[in-house]
């Protein structure tokens, strides 16, 4: 398993938006409650300890996880057999993406102008 420092990153990731989560709940549950979000020792908020003790529980729990950490190992391996196209072939593929899309617009406004035109001749007349 020689991707660990992915690994290591995907979980800090993941800690990091734990500790997001839980910050805004727990400022939201204080809030509902109608409190401040107190200061612990006059230096930091509670909200704020909270998101670092989840993220650090989260972080520690994911590394220990062996279902998780084999997923991540997978999917980096994965990911390293990806081909990534070349400039020529991105610029080819999108030149032809902008023009299917135009042709169908196209299209797509010519049969509903006719549409639209015959609907109100019989409906109207």
């Amino acid at each position: 398993m020689n991707n660990q420092r992915y690994i290591t990153l995907t979980f800090l990731a993941a800690a990091a938006i734990i500790g997001v989560t839980a910050r805004s709940a727990v400022v939201e549950g204080i809030a509902i409650a109608g409190w401040a979000d107190p200061l612990f020792l006059n230096l930091i908020q509670l909200s704020v300890i909270t998101a670092i003790a989840a993220s650090a529980v989260a972080f520690f729990f994911l590394l220990r996880n062996k279902p998780a950490v084999s997923f991540v190992d997978e999917v980096v391996v994965e990911l390293r057999k990806i081909f990534w196209p070349d400039r020529d072939e991105t610029i080819n593929s999108t030149t032809v993406v902008i023009i299917s899309c135009f042709v169908i617009t196209v299209s797509l406004a010519t049969f509903d102008f006719i549409w639209a035109k015959l609907t109100s001749f019989f409906l109207f007349s």
